[in-house]
């Protein structure tokens, strides 16, 4: 087989198990979004304001690809919750800022805590070398990654 068919096939198949991984991720995220009475959007909004906070919903609408519409209800499902909090900019009163409330901040980092636990389960049957050799061989990939995809299609 020729160099270029290799990394061909490698790239089908590393493309496969990361979708496999990510799936199996999804589906646990999902188990415990239900349990906790959240959305995949939801949950999806309380990351995208914690990464970003302050952040108000322009910021939220470019980041996500979400109707503004859509985005204002879950918003609105939120903040009637708890878990988000919604105030007015005090160095402009027209803007409307976003910032997790406790109560948001709690649940979002025991689902993150719990996705992680769910991940470390499958990890503990590998040994700490074959864990450094995948961490070793994805850091690279992912910079590339993000690299690439800053850069746009050349």
């Amino acid at each position: 087989m020729s160099e270029k068919n290799n990394i061909k096939e490698s790239t089908k198949e590393l493309d496969k198990v990361i979708r496999d991984i990510n799936k199996c991720l999804g589906e646990y995220t999902k188990i415990s979004l239900k349990e906790n009475d959240l959305t995949m959007p939801r949950f999806l909004v309380l990351w995208y304001i914690t990464k970003y906070e302050p952040v108000n919903m322009s910021v939220l609408h470019n980041k996500m690809y979400m109707a503004n519409s859509t985005l204002t209800v879950i918003v609105d499902k939120l903040v009637k919750e708890e878990l988000v909090k919604r105030y007015r900019n005090p160095d402009d009163r027209r803007e409307v800022l976003l910032e997790l409330t406790e109560k948001g901040n709690d649940l979002l980092s025991n689902l993150l805590y719990r996705r992680q636990e769910f991940l470390e389960k499958s990890m503990k049957e590998l040994k700490n070398e074959e864990i450094d050799e995948i961490l070793d061989f994805l850091r690279p990939i992912s910079v590339k990654l993000k690299r690439n995809l800053d850069k746009g299609d050349e």
